[in-house]
Parts: structure tokens; C-alpha cells; sequence
């Protein structure tokens, strides 16, 4: 009797672990702040951005995920999905192009064309 007790606390233990670490990536997945971290990180890598131009894009990336966060929660057709989705993106890269150098934005382009092939 006591191993069926100790068996079922073992599962029942791991069950609830389970479910506390799955809790917890779904909370990082829907925090915009950590998507904007990681993408900016991604960037300052790629263009080697000064602290002035981190923070901007970091700004630009957390409204744009939270845009998309918003927009993932309507249900809404396709079509209308599609085209906001491509206002959002407009939206960012006008942004970007505020705040980049020519030659920044210019190596932020090609590393979009390279990304998608």
C-alpha cells in the first residue's frame, strides 16, 4: 500500500510541475516586453546599435507586439488579419527607419531578404 501511495504522489507531483512550467512559458510567450527584449538583442547584434537607438527599438518592438497580440485576440477573417498585420509591419518599418542609420536599415533589408528564403 505504501508504494501505491508513494507511485501516486510521484505522478501526481510531476503532473502539477508540468503544469507550473507550462504556466510559466506561456506567460514569457504572451509578455510583449520579452518578445521586444529578444528581438532588439537580435538587432543590436546585427546592426550594432548604440544605447540611444536600443532603447528606441525596443519601444517600437513592444507597441508592435502588443499590436499583434490584440489583433491574434480578435477573430477576425483572413483577409482582415492579413492587412492589419501588414499595417503593423509598415508601421515598424517606417519606424525602423527613423531610427537606423541608411547604412543600418539598408543591412536590416538585406537580413529580411536573406530570412525569408
Amino acid at each position: 500500500m505504501k508504494k501505491y501511495f508513494s507511485l501516486l504522489s510521484f505522478i501526481a507531483i510531476f503532473f502539477i510541475g508540468m503544469q507550473f512550467s507550462l504556466a510559466q512559458e506561456a506567460d514569457r510567450q504572451d509578455n510583449p516586453e520579452v518578445v521586444a527584449k529578444q528581438k532588439t538583442y537580435e538587432l543590436h547584434q546585427l546592426l550594432k546599435l548604440t544605447g540611444k537607438q536600443q532603447g528606441a527599438m525596443f519601444d517600437v518592438l513592444v507597441d508592435a507586439e502588443k499590436n499583434i497580440i490584440e489583433l491574434n485576440k480578435n477573430k477576425v477573417s483572413e483577409s482582415v488579419e492579413h492587412e492589419r498585420m501588414k499595417a503593423i509591419n509598415e508601421k515598424v518599418q517606417a519606424n525602423f527607419k527613423k531610427i537606423l542609420t541608411p547604412e543600418q536599415f539598408q543591412t536590416y533589408q538585406a537580413s529580411l531578404v536573406t530570412d525569408k528564403k
